[in-house]
């Protein structure tokens, strides 16, 4: 019996999950599933109430509700492919940059959803907000590229490449990549690698 993750192949999340898993090796014990979170399936609401993906549930029926309780399982499960994080104050330092990461994410998908809605309805201003939260965290974590490993990845690493990864997708008239030539090079390579390439959400 494998595990079940519940997700979709334009999430951004799920795909860290994606990443995650391949990068550990454990990509053949997991049955994706694809779910529309708006339109739930009974046996998805069961292990996840709140309608979210990605949603994890274990060999042994347990459910995962959220990426960071997933990759935390995963990580105990998988023995190497996900580097730990330090221990002392660099640590703070890369949980920080992880956050800002997921941060970029976030607000992406909030601009996302907030574009879909009626045009009449659509506030500017919140897009506006999430586009200036969206390039301040780029220019952050473009200020902090060499602490950025192409080696064995952390969390840090996975979330940065699939935030910049996404706004290609989805918001491409975002230029992220303005004044940054060493992050769009960090990037750039790390989108290369195995995990990278088959976690790729579809072509528009």
């Amino acid at each position: 019996m494998k595990m079940k993750l519940y997700g979709s192949k334009t999430s951004p999340f799920a795909r860290k999950v994606r990443v995650v898993a391949v990068e550990l090796g454990l990509s053949d014990l997991i049955e994706e599933i694809l779910t529309d979170p708006f339109s739930p399936p009974p046996e998805f609401l069961a292990a996840n109430p709140l309608s979210r993906i990605p949603t994890l549930v274990t060999e042994k029926g347990e459910a995962l509700p959220d990426s960071e309780l997933i990759i935390e399982y995963l990580q105990t499960r998988g023995h190497s492919g996900v580097q730990s994080l330090p221990r002392g104050t660099k640590r703070w330092a890369a949980l920080r940059r992880a956050r800002i990461a997921d941060g970029i994410t976030t607000a992406a998908v909030a601009m996302l959803f907030e574009k879909r809605r009626p045009e009449s309805i659509i506030y500017t201003a919140f897009l506006d907000r999430q586009a200036e939260i969206i390039l301040r965290s780029v220019g952050t974590l473009s200020l902090e590229v060499d602490a950025l490993s192409l080696d064995t990845p952390s969390i840090v690493e996975i979330s940065t490449a699939v935030a910049l990864s996404y706004l290609d997708f989805r918001l491409p008239y975002i230029d992220w990549r303005k004044d940054h030539e060493a992050l769009v090079a960090w990037h750039e390579k790390f989108s290369q690698r195995p995990s990278m390439i088959d976690t790729q959400p579809p072509a528009a």
